[in-house]
């Protein structure tokens, strides 16, 4: 489910995407704009100019690099639907499925190089070189957390701390640097700094707690992507590891058959849908996410203008009904 969050800033930061990726007058232009238009929520890079905002910069002076990071955002999410074979995106077709996975790959590259030349457009050498280390270190983590999220298919007994790991680095590391970034170029402290990074990181986590229950809470439309692709892939997601470790034998052995064999998905959600809901796993996963947003919100305390970033961090568990 996608909330909205009315945000001034918004049309600003797509004005900016559409300096940077052309009007469509070539295949890999058009594959950009399918992938960024109409936009999601825009969450990382209103982050990254709140970020600033907060520590007394600009909006005006970190827009490049905030719309920087939504082209490697979703240059992530274009390579991430070939990774999981899933045919919508947004509640539309996947760049993979639209153009083919050759054209996918390289729009994915070719959004992501966009990015970076983004973020280097301007702004004190000093400043862009620190926040551009930042989020090209946060990639890496992603790459990494992806990459460990694929050993973890069919995995029911890797544990919970395993899987909140792959979520810190899948997802909780590019919000946490857009934080980063933004207090960075606004010319934050090193404390406000990493108050902006453990407040990004707490909301990345609780984001993407959000997003793994979306199959259990709310229907295709609305989720923007089917709610079969988790155990359709056998990648068991917070939710499942959580009703695995509070269920009963029985339900133990039908989860391990569900993320074990080739069961037909649809069947397979059903029985994880009822599992998940007997088990009290979604209200747990439900409430650490609004653990990690409270934890979030208490180190908005250090900031001199914290102004919007309270509601966008309070918007993320909203998604979750």
């Amino acid at each position: 489910m996608t909330v909205v969050v009315s945000h001034p800033l918004i049309p600003l930061i797509e004005a900016e995407l559409r300096r940077w990726v052309g009007r469509g007058e070539n295949l890999l232009e058009l594959t950009f704009l399918d992938a960024l238009f109409p936009s999601g929520k825009l969450l990382r890079p209103t982050l990254c100019v709140e970020s600033a905002r907060a520590v007394g910069g600009t909006a005006e002076a970190v827009l490049p690099f905030a719309a920087g990071i939504e082209c490697l955002h979703v240059a992530s999410l274009i390579h991430d639907d070939i990774v999981d074979q899933d045919p919508v995106r947004r509640g539309r077709a996947s760049i993979a499925e639209q153009f083919g996975i050759a054209e996918a790959l390289l729009a994915g590259d070719g959004l992501s190089m966009a990015g970076h030349a983004a973020m280097l457009s301007g702004g004190p050498a000093d400043r862009v070189l620190a926040a551009t280390r930042v989020v090209v270190d946060a990639m890496r983590h992603m790459c990494l957390a992806m990459m460990r999220e694929t050993e973890l298919r069919e995995n029911l007994l890797c544990g919970v701390p395993a899987v909140l790991a792959v979520i810190r680095g899948k997802t909780a590391a590019l919000i946490s640097a857009a934080c980063q970034a933004g207090a960075l170029l606004g010319g934050a402290t090193h404390a406000q700094v990493e108050s902006v990074r453990r407040y990004g990181e707490l909301v990345g986590q609780a984001f993407q707690i959000c997003d793994d229950l979306l199959p259990y809470t709310v229907h295709d439309r609305a989720a923007g992507k089917s709610a079969v692709s988790d155990v359709a892939n056998r990648q068991p997601t917070l939710p499942v590891l959580l009703a695995y470790e509070a269920a009963g034998e029985a339900d133990r052995q039908r989860l391990v058959t569900i993320f074990g064999d080739d069961v037909d998905p649809v069947t397979a959600h059903r029985d994880v849908l009822d599992i998940v809901t007997r088990t009290g796993a979604v209200t747990e996963a439900a409430r650490q996410a609004r653990t990690n947003i409270d934890d979030a919100h208490a180190e908005l305390d250090a900031l001199p203008a914290p102004g919007r970033l309270a509601e966008l961090a309070a918007s993320v568990v909203a998604r979750h009904p």
